[in-house]
């Protein structure tokens, strides 16, 4: 993915319950579980049959810690793969600087250089919503993400954006992968009703 995606969501679907469709990316990272660690990027209610909403997934990704259960946060950076960032303290207190190359050319590193109480957590956002999250980074641990140009697609009759998808009342544990390589516009639907199930197909993408 090499720009931003503009992606238009239709519902074709015959689904009465009104469920909230989510998106979420994963952490391409070996023991990275979606229902677990996931995180709720975009969720779109309230979209009756044959309407539609539009949004952008953005190419630009923004890096931050927070702590103190989330009550403190650091700025967010724009990230670049192959990066380092360092959570540290300086003459200003908590702060994140970038700290030259991640270990490997294709992730996203985040070092804790602090002895905080329960660690940090660190979170990665994109258009000002958080998109994955590593939640317990202890000193002199790190948190490494791989990002893939490709997002899910589920229902959840009970979800928000920034839910953990482990918090969610999912309507189905399979999810729509979606592959956003060399794509600028794309049209996705949901179809199918209570009977025979429903599944999200790509209608057209250039």
């Amino acid at each position: 993915m090499s720009s931003n995606v503009k992606i238009t969501y239709v519902n074709r679907s015959m689904n009465k319950d009104l469920p909230k469709v989510f998106i979420f990316t994963k952490n391409e990272v070996p023991n990275f579980d979606s229902l677990k660690d996931g995180v709720a990027w975009k969720v779109i209610p309230n979209i009756g049959r044959e309407s539609s909403c539009q949004f952008i997934f953005p190419i630009e990704t923004e890096v931050c810690a927070s702590w103190d259960n989330g009550t403190c946060t650091t700025k967010k950076l724009i990230s670049e793969i192959g990066d380092k960032y360092t959570i540290e303290q300086d003459d200003t207190g908590i702060i994140i600087a970038k700290d030259g190359n991640a270990s490997d050319i294709k992730s996203i590193d985040v070092v804790n250089n602090l002895h905080i109480d329960n660690g940090i957590a660190v979170q990665l956002y994109k258009d000002g919503r958080m998109m994955m999250t590593k939640n317990i980074v202890g000193y002199d641990q790190k948190a490494t993400f791989v990002l893939h140009p490709k997002l899910y697609w589920g229902i959840a009759s009970e979800i928000q954006e920034g839910d953990m998808i482990s918090s969610a009342v999912l309507n189905s544990e399979s999810f729509f992968e979606q592959d956003l390589e060399g794509v600028s516009n794309v049209t996705m639907g949901l179809y199918g009703n209570a009977k025979d199930g429903y599944q999200f197909k790509v209608e057209s993408q250039s």
